[in-house]
């Protein structure tokens, strides 16, 4: 029975119908640390047969929630107003398990993709028309943009779309298995 993430094994997180590729304990204690993992999702660990609520895992520490404002409290914004994010990790981390586009052959057109994974220095994309795996370091990163795709008012990621382009690089692409 798993009850921590401890040692050198893989795990690897099931939520809304898809699973994660095998990640260290490290990447995903990180993951649960930055909101990627919610407290209801499945975690498997590498060799076993059995599935634990996230939320159940000696270890994993969860951001918490912030007490819902009142009225007076709530900010004056305009609808429209979208958030500004600190890092392009940041970014990217509100568009997981979303489709992206992106330019990772330095062609004309960008393919469409699955953002799977942000971790520290990289980030990991899955292309299906490609049938490829990439796993892309921020420093490759060319130009990134959030662009507006439907009404304001929703979430920001329910409304926007990633568009990345990624320097020439020939070592961060990765059949998948």
């Amino acid at each position: 029975m798993m009850q921590t993430t401890e040692g050198n094994a893989r795990y690897r997180i099931r939520h809304e119908e898809q699973t994660s590729p095998w990640m260290t304990a490290e990447q995903l204690r990180q993951a649960a640390m930055l909101g990627q993992v919610p407290l209801g999702a499945m975690v498997q660990q590498a060799g076993q047969d059995e599935w634990y609520q996230a939320g159940s895992i000696k270890g994993l520490e969860f951001p918490t929630a912030p007490e819902p404002a009142t009225e007076e409290q709530k900010p004056k914004e305009p609808i429209d107003h979208h958030p500004r994010f600190q890092t392009l990790r940041e970014l990217l981390a509100n568009f997981l398990h979303c489709p992206i586009s992106i330019n990772l052959r330095q062609t004309d057109h960008f393919d469409e993709a699955e953002l799977l994974l942000c971790c520290e220095d990289h980030f990991e994309v899955n292309l299906p028309r490609l049938k490829t795996r990439a796993f892309v370091p921020y420093s490759r990163i060319k130009a990134i943009a959030s662009v507006e795709v439907d009404e304001a008012g929703k979430k920001y990621r329910d409304t926007h779309t990633v568009r990345i382009e990624v320097e020439p690089c020939v070592v961060f692409t990765a059949s998948s298995d």
